[in-house]
């Protein structure tokens, strides 16, 4: 089991259940692609971890921190939208500064 994995997975479970609290207009669009994003970090950061392949490892590792930088600012502009409130932003925030360590701590060790 990689950490990362279950970091991942439970931060996705938290997003899913701001994203019920979210207003309609913003759910299916900005809440949606936040969701989304999360996701593709999750398949990519899988993806590293089903291969021995060290070129391909990276190639994904570097995609889902392309993707996680990205989901960063999506969820800052959550916040400065109102779609969520100062203490959910803190704690999502959180959760992907500790994903974010772990990602670097694996890039690093894969090259």
């Amino acid at each position: 089991d990689v950490p990362i994995v279950r970091s991942l997975y439970l931060a996705y479970a938290f997003w899913n259940e701001m994203l019920n609290k979210f207003p309609k207009t913003q759910r299916h669009v900005l809440g949606s692609k936040c969701a989304e994003y999360l996701l593709q970090v999750l398949e990519l950061t899988l993806a590293a971890a089903q291969t021995n392949e060290g070129k391909e490892k990276a190639a994904s590792l570097r995609q889902a921190s392309v993707k996680l930088d990205t989901l960063k600012l999506l969820i800052r502009l959550c916040k400065n939208c109102k779609c969520i409130s100062n203490s959910a932003y803190l704690q999502m925030e959180s959760q992907l500064q500790e994903i974010g360590r772990m990602l670097g701590g694996w890039m690093k060790s894969a090259s």
